[in-house]
């Protein structure tokens, strides 16, 4: 816990760049959602020299992915084709004020979309204050098309593990806009010492926290940092490790390597200058049919057929064990024992199991295909014809 000592603490006004930038509400499409701030302002603790409310434009992305993947050393042993999902993949904005957001996850795992309302003039003042918006200048979706071009060959994730970038293809993508209130508390010790910046989630109560020591050329440690490695403490926050939550479905020998996966991934917004490399390169077009509501309507379809592939992926394993088993080499042992059964007849009844899984198979992936989201396939029909190899 951080304590900050009254003695020696001096507070001075510090320029409000940030509304400066921002004194105008982004014109947000309809399908922008936001949580509503359950906390007040009343901090009982040392007053800050400022507090600004902030809505902190955050990205969740449910997706199915997949790609070419090698899981050995050896350069010559043959590739297999990768199934992962994503779920609530949290992608957070990159900010031009120095708050350095973009290194933890403010999104809290337990926030229900009951809570999440759809945005409007009411949410940007609460509790007697003005919130500032701040615009979306990180589209996943342009991510996603970006991806491919990490590498022109496999791309090394551990030593046991590689990964072709250009042959990854999304079977699915949903991205939701979602607003998150938080609390930008500024500290300002005499000097020459460290600023110190504290972030209070709102949508929550009480909100979690997160502390940032601002430094600089010219400015020494506070004591306090003594204790910690890092510049920032994350108070009951989620690290960057678990915004992506990768979860490796197929094949199902492989679902040991999500958590290589995650940490690979996750090292593209640990560096400080990540965030600002991966602004859009054009403006965001909320319009696109990927870009869904935060709504339990739009999720839970998603999810269910998210849900059927993994039910695919396990059914299709036990399928293609069976292909390979040879009836004739079959001995069953029963207990008790049953006498004058016929070998025949038990390897029929082996036959017919073995025919009404990969029956049950054919019917669970159309009910698949029947269930993708219409939404998905008209993105799909407005894609131009593909070129090439």
């Amino acid at each position: 816990m951080l304590m900050l000592v009254r003695t020696g603490l001096r507070l001075r006004r510090i320029p409000s760049v940030s509304r400066r930038c921002y004194s105008s509400i982004p014109d947000y499409h309809p399908k922008v959602r936001g949580y509503p701030t359950l906390m007040s302002t009343n901090f009982k603790a040392i007053q800050p020299e400022r507090i600004q409310a902030v809505y902190y434009p955050s990205w969740c992305v449910d997706a199915e992915a997949e790609a070419k993947a090698w899981f050995s050393s050896d350069p010559e042993d043959p590739s297999e084709i990768i199934t992962v999902h994503f779920r609530h993949a949290y992608v957070p904005p990159w900010l031009r004020f120095g708050i350095d957001l973009g290194r933890i996850s403010l999104r809290d795992e337990n926030l229900t979309y009951e809570s999440a309302k759809p945005f409007s003039a009411a949410l940007t003042q609460q509790h007697g204050l003005d919130i500032i918006c701040l615009p979306y200048n990180i589209n996943p979706l342009e991510l996603i098309s970006r991806a491919r071009d990490i590498s022109f060959g496999p791309t090394k994730i551990d030593d046991d593990f590689r990964l072709d970038p250009r042959s990854i293809k999304f079977n699915l993508v949903a991205a939701y806009p979602v607003l998150l209130p938080v609390y930008v508390l500024q500290y300002v010790p005499q000097a020459p010492y460290s600023h110190v910046t504290v972030i209070v989630e709102a949508h929550t109560k009480p909100g979690r926290y997160f502390v940032h020591f601002v430094g600089g050329p010219d400015l020494k440690k506070l004591p306090a940092q003594d204790f910690f490695s890092e510049d920032f403490i994350a108070q009951d926050v989620s690290t960057v490790k678990c915004r992506f939550s990768p979860n490796v479905i197929a094949p199902r020998s492989q679902s040991g390597v999500s958590e290589e996966l995650c940490s690979w991934m996750s090292g593209f917004l640990e560096d400080r200058d990540a965030p600002q490399r991966l602004v859009s390169r054009r403006p965001i077009d909320m319009d696109d049919h990927r870009v869904r509501q935060w709504t339990e309507e739009e999720v839970l379809p998603v999810h269910k057929w998210m849900q059927l592939g993994e039910d695919v992926v396990r059914l299709r394993g036990m399928v293609k064990t069976f292909s390979t088993i040879n009836i004739d080499q079959v001995k069953i042992f029963e207990f008790p024992p049953q006498r004058n059964r016929d070998p025949k007849q038990v390897a029929a009844g082996l036959q017919g199991f073995f025919k009404a899984e990969a029956e049950k198979l054919q019917k669970l992936e159309e009910m698949r295909l029947s269930q993708t989201p219409i939404w998905w396939r008209q993105w799909q029909d407005g894609q131009p014809p593909k070129t090439g190899p």
